[in-house]
């Protein structure tokens, strides 16, 4: 009888048939970290996206940049079934035959060395951390006489040190330099190096070994680096913190920074990277090419949860066993997914087309000379529409764009984010 019963399940007991029983129950059972506005998704293809009831949206906000190819993009769809219906994770006890592959071409992608993939973004944070870190105690690289590979320092031979390119710094010592206005997750660690209290406030002790800077400001960043620097972690263009572009020069600068000083620089291109900006990195409008390269979003191509840390050959054997390890790491089916979108962004020349549309929409934004904005940012497809703040904040325009059939978000009060 029970095998009879789940043969005939009807759709209802897949999912909820009215938005207003599904928003009901979402609030009664699911914890409110999140203030949603009131659409609820029941179908998605390409832009568009359905309602339970069939009322029609355009997708405008690219779930923050993880739907680069749109909604239930076809050969995404076929890499992620075909997977599905051939195994299911094997643990990392044992090597798959699609994980290797989905590296090797990430890798090649990146020009870079090696990848840790994991699953989330905040988590490929939290890697870059750690080999960060790693690699400030333990890097040989150029070692001078007091700063030695695998013995702990004290600060008197660090301090004599200084200068040179040398590492090897105490343990526990290390410091990272991070920007105010950041936003890279919310893990206990990542929050630590927020500037705003609404994400850490009821959740100390923090991790210590961060400190901020004002964004875009090279001075500042030369400035706050000590012996105990080990990298600088920042966002090409912040785009929680309001879709903000830096000054023209500060990759550039702070890459040629990171380089004197012998300080890794990391870029967190979750939100800017694959092609969202108009090219395959934000960073490459100035050539400001990482050691660390921090990915996720539309890496696993909407229904694969992929994300990584693409490391080049600086820092790409840091971390070893078992200092590092997730059980869905390197899972068969989003790698498959994350295959897909990697060729689909490559064939379908999605950066190219991003800066091409991007270009459009913002100039067309311009036209329109409207009293009440304040300045339009940001570059490719990921665009910020900063409005007066004597307005009182963007939330009602955005439901009222919501309404007239555009979803999309405000981000730091002020701004539409597109």
């Amino acid at each position: 009888m029970r095998t009879r019963e789940r043969r005939n399940m009807t759709e209802r007991e897949w999912s909820i048939t009215t938005s207003q029983e599904a928003i009901e129950t979402h609030e009664r059972y699911i914890v409110q970290t999140y203030r949603p506005h009131e659409f609820v998704y029941a179908r998605g293809r390409g832009v568009w996206v359905w309602n339970p009831e069939g009322e029609r949206k355009m997708e405008m906000l690219s779930c923050y940049s993880a739907l680069g190819g749109g909604h239930c993009h076809k050969d995404i769809l076929q890499a992620f079934v075909r997977q599905a219906r051939r195994y299911w994770p094997g643990s990392n006890a044992f090597y798959n035959d699609v994980a290797p592959l989905f590296a090797k071409e990430l890798v090649e992608f990146c020009e870079m060395a090696k990848v840790l993939p994991i699953n989330t973004g905040a988590e490929a944070v939290e890697r870059a951390i750690k080999i960060a870190r790693k690699w400030g105690y333990t890097c040989k690289e150029n070692a001078g006489d007091s700063l030695g590979f695998e013995r702990v320092v004290d600060v008197v031979e660090t301090a004599k040190t200084w200068g040179k390119k040398t590492k090897g710094i105490p343990l526990d010592t290390a410091q990272i330099i991070l920007c105010d206005n950041n936003f890279h997750g919310r893990t206990i660690t990542v929050i630590s190096a927020s500037s705003h209290d609404k994400y850490k406030r009821y959740f100390g002790p923090l991790t210590p070994g961060f400190t901020l800077i004002p964004y875009g400001d090279l001075a500042a960043l030369e400035k706050a680096i000590t012996p105990y620097t080990v990298a600088f972690l920042a966002e090409p263009i912040q785009g929680e913190g309001g879709v903000v572009v830096p000054p023209e020069g500060y990759l550039k600068g702070a890459k040629r920074i990171c380089e004197k000083r012998n300080v890794l620089l990391v870029w967190d291109e979750i939100q800017t990277g694959l092609g969202r900006c108009g090219k395959r990195f934000a960073y490459q409008y100035e050539d400001a090419k990482p050691d660390i390269l921090i990915l996720g979003k539309f890496l696993g191509g909407g229904p694969g949860q992929v994300s990584a840390a693409v490391c080049n050959e600086k820092v790409a054997s840091v971390l070893e066993y078992p200092e590092d390890g997730s059980t869905f790491q390197c899972h068969p089916i989003d790698c498959a997914a994350a295959l897909a979108a990697l060729r689909l962004l490559q064939d379908e020349g999605l950066p190219e087309r991003a800066f091409e549309l991007g270009n459009y929409f913002r100039a067309e934004l311009e036209k329109m000379k409207s009293p009440r904005i304040k300045e339009i940012r940001g570059k490719g497809l990921l665009i910020g529409i900063e409005l007066k703040h004597e307005l009182g904040g963007a939330k009602p325009f955005v439901t009222k764009l919501i309404e007239e059939g555009i979803l999309c978000n405000q981000t730091h009060e002020h701004t539409i984010r597109l």
